[in-house]
């Protein structure tokens, strides 16, 4: 085998390496992350929804109705998504729907109070805070839809998902900043390349050393 053979034949390897040897650890904290989050959202929306109706005027049914059962079964969803259920995941992302309209309209109605004069400035802050919450609910919500998080919370292929079309010679891989899943072409893909979303090197010198110790 030549030289050229060679560095065909590691670029090969390197490309399956980069697609396959996703960092599961970051997966499993984004993961994690996600249902914190969730939870977090939840409650919070659950709050404020009590806040803004005023409790329902004490009616002990329609809190029932409209709070303890809803919970139940949200924390049995999330309980599930969690363990990595696959029934889980679906649910996860309707109630992320769900969840990033209703800070939406209550981000609404903080400006309302607070334009009425009720709460002040702080019913502004809080406003821009709920609208900053979806902005960040709609990436969580992005990564949970992502095919390569489906694929991995379902322990399937995370290289070979058939959802993606990929040009020749093109290969699925992970950022190792950002985790950004990106088409590259492992025999053309330079040293110095940058990440087209964080600006970050796509190679690690670890790479860059066992490429030169394999010429």
């Amino acid at each position: 085998m030549d030289l050229f053979d060679g560095k065909k034949d590691f670029a090969r390897r390197f490309g399956r390496d980069v697609a396959e040897d996703i960092d599961g650890n970051q997966l499993t904290i984004a993961h994690r992350q996600s249902g914190m989050m969730l939870i977090f959202t939840l409650v919070l929306i659950g709050f404020l929804t009590f806040v803004a109706t005023g409790g329902f005027g004490g009616d002990l049914i329609l809190l029932i109705v409209l709070f303890v059962l809803p919970a139940g079964l949200l924390s049995y969803v999330v309980r599930g998504y969690f363990s990595r259920e696959s029934w889980a995941l679906p649910w996860v992302s309707t109630i992320w729907t769900i969840a990033i309209v209703m800070c939406f309209f209550l981000s609404f109605w903080e400006f309302a109070v607070a334009a009425a004069g009720d709460s002040g400035t702080w019913g502004y802050i809080q406003g821009f805070l709920l609208l900053y919450l979806c902005w960040s609910m709609m990436q969580r919500l992005r990564m949970v839809r992502h095919p390569l998080f489906q694929a991995w919370y379902d322990g399937g292929s995370m290289a070979l998902n058939q959802n993606i079309a990929l040009m020749h010679d093109e290969v699925l891989a992970s950022c190792p900043h950002c985790q950004s899943l990106l088409a590259v072409q492992p025999l053309t893909l330079k040293h110095d390349e940058k990440c087209p979303k964080c600006n970050m090197p796509l190679v690690s010198q670890e790479s860059i050393q066992l490429y030169y110790e394999e010429e």
